[in-house]
């Protein structure tokens, strides 16, 4: 057995990785038990049915399988879905009743084949909705492997069988911070920087403070493997585009210029384009809007990562600590239950919420943020982790899913807590190996300060 997770709705059931195996070039297979020691069955619904966002997908994913389980490979990041054959059927364990049924003090075992990540990416996280995540796997390497489908479908052997286009989505991480905020999806890193903090209004000549933010910039393009920045100026739809156009186009080539002159490798080619308004990234209704909507956008291919590090000073251990509402459901609190950093930097941070009022807690969004920032709601990813002027906000796959549980597919008896119920949450954040120490924010209640990372 390679590690047990609980499922996050009840402690009665655990999950055991039994094993996380290379079968081939291009196939992994993960075998899980699920273990039941509750005196009745515990179904879990839809909750491991595939989702997506984008509509070329709809109708290619059996909804009576376990197909949205996931593998985290962090090294790039990116999260593989199990293989889908012709016919919509996963090579994946399936249940004709279109969902995962766990006998009362009985076990039931899943199985599911994934497109292979590369040859060097050696340990991988597996991602069970539902389940808290399992990390840093190490990944074995084993021939004749053979899963179980259903009744019907037993010992297919998943290196010969049929095989449609795998799915594999980029997991994007977001770190903010008082001049904008930073993008990596594991290929590329996007670095958006305010212009207000760049320019005087209606100027294209930057100012003391862009100077320095550049500079910043440039040490990351200074270390990336790539050779092409691109740099887009962007403005609010104030006034009109016969001025916002060519200002935005003169603010990218100002930004252009002084990077040229902090970049001193050979070889790095810069295109700089201006959008006027064309392309906001949230509504001009409001001024917060407008503010988002006046940006430079940096971006190249990401530099290489730096391993985690162990963490060390004052800080406190994060299980333990206690967090009363400011604005959640009176008689509600949190518990923080740990902060874990596996060795690419995701960070797991597992809570409890627990009800210990006379009223009913329905928690569907009461850990979204404000405004959802790109994130599908009804999830944990307004949670985030703070260290100095920088917040790192909850990984999300390319269609906005927060690496994190979904309550939209949850049943509504989980997702409503009575008095006396709690529920165990969590929500994943890429944190660099340079912090140690962080403040843990959830929405509606108190901070907790000076955590470590474990």
């Amino acid at each position: 057995m390679l590690q047990t997770q609980p499922l996050l709705s009840t402690g009665d059931v655990k999950f055991d990785l039994l094993a996380l195996d290379r079968v081939s070039d291009q196939v992994v297979v993960a075998k899980l038990r699920a273990r039941n020691a509750a005196k009745g069955e515990v179904r879990l619904e839809g909750t491991m049915t595939p989702r997506t966002r984008s509509a070329a997908n709809f109708d290619k994913f059996d909804p009576n399988s376990i197909g949205d389980i996931a593998l985290l490979d962090g090294v790039n990041s990116r999260l593989y879905y199990p293989y889908v054959q012709p016919g919509r059927k996963c090579l994946c364990t399936k249940t004709l009743a279109g969902f995962v049924t766990i006998p009362a003090n009985g076990t039931l075992t899943l199985e599911a084949a994934f497109p292979a990540p590369p040859a060097e990416v050696s340990r991988l996280g597996l991602i069970v909705p539902g389940v808290l995540p399992f990390t840093d796997i190490p990944v074995g390497n084993r021939t004749g492997v053979k899963i179980d489908i259903d009744e019907n479908n037993r010992g297919v052997d998943p290196v010969t069988a049929e095989k449609g286009p795998t799915r594999i989505l980029p997991v994007r991480t977001v770190t903010q911070n008082n001049a904008g905020s930073e993008e990596d999806d594991g290929t590329n890193l996007s670095v958006n920087i305010s212009t207000d903090v760049l320019f005087a209004v209606n100027k294209a000549d930057l100012n003391a403070e862009a100077q320095a933010r550049l500079r910043e910039v440039a040490a990351k393009i200074q270390n990336s493997p790539g050779n092409t920045v691109t740099i887009e100026g962007h403005a609010d739809s104030t006034g009109n585009d016969a001025i916002n156009q060519p200002l935005s186009e003169r603010r990218a080539k100002s930004v252009e210029d002084a990077l040229k002159q902090m970049v001193t490798r050979q070889g790095v080619t810069y295109r700089s384009q201006g959008f006027g308004s064309k392309r906001p990234i949230a509504s001009n209704s409001s001024e917060e809007g407008r503010k988002k909507n006046r940006r430079v956008v940096i971006s190249f291919a990401r530099p290489k990562p730096t391993p985690a590090q162990t963490p060390s000073g004052s800080a406190v251990p994060a299980p333990g600590r206690t967090l009363n509402p400011t604005g959640g459901p009176k008689g509600t609190s949190i518990h923080v239950d740990g902060l874990h950093r596996d060795s690419n930097g995701f960070t797991t941070v597992s809570f409890t919420v627990r009800n210990d009022g006379g009223e009913e807690a329905n928690i569907t969004n009461m850990f979204n943020a404000s405004p959802f920032d790109g994130y599908v709601h009804g999830s944990t990813h307004g949670v985030s982790l703070v260290s100095g002027e920088r917040r790192f906000r909850a990984a999300r796959s390319s269609e906005g899913y927060a690496v994190a549980p979904d309550f939209n597919i949850w049943p509504i008896h989980v997702t409503r807590l009575g008095k006396g119920e709690q529920l165990r949450l969590f929500s994943l954040i890429k944190v660099p190996s340079d912090v140690t120490t962080v403040t843990l924010e959830i929405p509606g209640y108190e901070k907790a300060e000076n955590l470590a990372i474990g």
